[in-house]
């Protein structure tokens, strides 16, 4: 009898789990589909407003105002999810979607960018697609040994990204007295590597953290299940839009 209710704990446990990390990705699915759309439609205004208009600075404009846009979204939810499982579900969708705003306006602008090269935007849709996946699956098989192991050695990359962010500097003193830009086109290189490694790691851990947490089952209250499962799909979300900036940066310094 309490074998039985032992597999049955740990049949429920394990559904919930799966229902968690489902839904989370489903969060993020939506929102990256939201973001994509609302590039699309910024894309189309901002080809109008360089090459009809004239307005290229106010595509600049835009473009520092969604950077603003994100950093109060992050800054806004940070704020909000500290008490997450009794917070209105309503004020994380709200961050999650003006999140979704400020990023769709970066993506209007590299849809833009590349309005007549379909071939590159395919190609860096499929490569953070499938990235993402690989990184989703090596989370849902990971130990707790192993992610261990790696949230540490993610640590030693963040350490290592900011060292180098700050000795920019240096070349960028040399470029401006005459050094060329292809002499260090290598430390961006490296720069942009590491940092997706780190992103790639990060989808990796959370997808780990998702499926292995055990507080979901313990959870009666519809409010306090999906405001976990939008806090989980957000920070998915997050790691996405960071693999694909970094990848999006790649291929434009390959194309160079």
């Amino acid at each position: 009898m309490e074998s039985s209710n032992l597999k049955y704990n740990y049949k429920t446990l394990s559904q919930s789990q799966g229902s968690l990390l489902t839904r989370s990705f489903l969060v993020t699915g939506i929102s990256f589909l939201l973001i994509c759309l609302i590039g699309y439609g910024f894309g189309v205004l901002f080809n109008k407003m360089v090459f009809e208009w004239g307005k290229a600075d106010a595509v600049n404009s835009l473009y520092m105002i969604s950077v603003l846009i994100i950093f109060i979204s992050i800054f806004g939810s940070m704020i909000v999810m500290r008490n997450l499982l009794s917070q209105q579900t309503w004020k994380i969708a709200m961050w999650i979607g003006l999140y979704c705003i400020g990023e769709g306006i970066g993506v209007g602008m590299l849809f833009a960018l590349f309005a007549n090269d379909t071939y590159t935007l395919v190609l860096l849709f499929g490569v953070c697609g499938a990235l993402f996946i690989t990184c989703s699956l090596i989370g849902k098989i990971l130990t707790a040994n192993g992610a261990f192991k790696l949230i540490k050695f993610l640590s030693y990359c963040m350490i290592a990204m900011f060292v180098l962010m700050i000795l920019m500097f240096i070349p960028m003193i040399l470029m401006i007295n005459g050094a060329s830009i292809l002499s260090f086109r290598w430390y961006y290189w490296l720069i942009l590597g590491l940092s997706c490694i780190f992103f790639m790691g990060y989808i990796a851990y959370d997808v780990f953290l998702i499926s292995k947490t055990s507080q979901f089952v313990a959870l009666e209250d519809n409010r306090a299940q999906t405001n976990l499962v939008l806090y989980f799909g957000y920070k998915l979300l997050i790691d996405l839009m960071g693999l694909f900036w970094t990848l999006a940066n790649l291929l434009s310094y390959s194309r160079r």
